[in-house]
C-alpha cells in the first residue's frame, strides 16, 4: 500500500485525529438540518479551517454523496510549476482521520490515455487537496477519490478529463480553490462578487488574481456549459470575516452545480 503522507497537519487543521474531529464538529455544527441536494459538481475553499472551513463544511453539509462511484477532486498547484495536470502513484491520501482510498483504476486509465500524468512531486506538499479529504471523512464518505492537481492547461483540456472520469463512473466533480488574495477588505469584496457572478454565468475565462483554481473552475464551466446545469452560491465570505484582519484579506466561496 503507497500512501500520500498528510502534509499539512499542524497547518491548516489540527494534526490530532481527536483535535480534527472536533474542530470539525462545530463546523458542521450550524448545518446539521440542511436539506441534501443532488448535485454533479462542487467548488470549495481550501485555506486554514479556521478561515473557510465554514465556507467549505456548508456546502459539504449539503451535498448527497450517494450513488456516486467515483469523486474526481482537482486543485492548483502551489507548490511546485507544473504544465498539464498530475495524479499521484499513491492509493491511499492519508490524514489525522485515517488512510482515504483512491480509484487507481480510473487513476491509471487517465494516464494511459495521455490526459493526466504521474507526479507524486506535485502532491508531496500541496494543500488545495488535503484539506478537503478531512471534510469527507467527517461525514463517513468513503468513494474513491481521484486527486488531480491542475498545472498550466486550457479550460477545453480540463473539460476534456472531466468528461472522461464522468464517462466511465458516475462521478461527483469537486473544485478547490480560494478566491483573490491580498485585499483590501472592500477591495475583496467588490472583486469576489464579480468572479461569483462570471462563474454563475459559467464564464470560463477566470483569471488566477481573480481565484487561485481558475484552471480547474474554468475547465468545469467550459464542460458545463452546455449541459443544461444551473449553479448556486452556498457561501461567501472572506478571511476578515474569520480569522484576519481586514487590510489584507483572502477571499472564499462555495458553490454547488445542479
Amino acid at each position: 500500500m503507497n500512501v500520500r503522507k498528510a502534509a499539512v497537519a499542524n497547518q491548516f487543521y489540527p494534526g490530532k485525529p481527536e483535535d480534527l474531529s472536533q474542530q470539525l464538529e462545530e463546523l458542521f455544527a450550524p448545518f446539521k438540518t440542511e436539506k441534501k441536494c443532488r448535485c454533479i459538481a462542487s467548488i470549495t475553499p481550501h485555506a486554514g479551517y479556521i478561515y473557510s472551513g465554514s465556507t467549505a463544511a456548508e456546502a459539504f453539509a449539503k451535498v448527497d454523496f450517494d450513488g456516486f462511484d467515483s469523486l474526481l477532486l482537482m486543485g492548483p498547484a502551489h507548490r511546485v510549476p507544473l504544465s498539464g495536470l498530475a495524479v499521484p502513484s499513491s492509493t491511499m491520501f492519508a490524514t489525522p482521520m485515517g488512510n482515504y482510498p483512491l480509484a487507481t483504476d480510473l487513476i491509471k486509465q487517465l494516464v494511459a490515455t495521455g490526459f493526466a500524468i504521474y507526479d507524486d512531486n506535485a502532491h508531496l506538499n500541496e494543500h488545495s487537496l488535503e484539506v478537503q479529504i478531512p471534510f469527507l471523512q467527517y461525514l463517513g464518505v468513503e468513494i474513491p477519490l481521484i486527486p488531480v492537481v491542475v498545472g498550466w492547461s486550457t479550460p477545453r483540456s480540463v473539460a476534456k478529463v472531466i468528461e472522461f472520469v464522468a464517462s466511465r463512473s458516475n462521478t461527483l466533480v469537486m473544485v478547490s480553490s480560494d478566491l483573490s488574495h491580498f485585499h483590501t477588505y472592500p477591495e475583496a469584496k467588490k472583486i469576489d462578487q464579480q468572479t461569483t457572478d462570471r462563474i454563475l454565468n459559467m464564464e470560463a475565462d477566470i483569471q488566477p488574481e481573480e481565484a487561485c483554481g481558475c484552471t480547474a473552475i474554468n475547465g468545469l464551466l467550459y464542460w458545463l456549459k452546455e449541459s443544461g446545469s444551473s449553479i448556486q452560491t452556498v457561501s461567501q465570505c472572506n478571511s476578515g470575516d474569520t480569522a484576519g484582519d481586514k487590510q489584507r484579506v483572502v477571499g472564499y466561496a462555495s458553490y454547488l452545480v445542479y
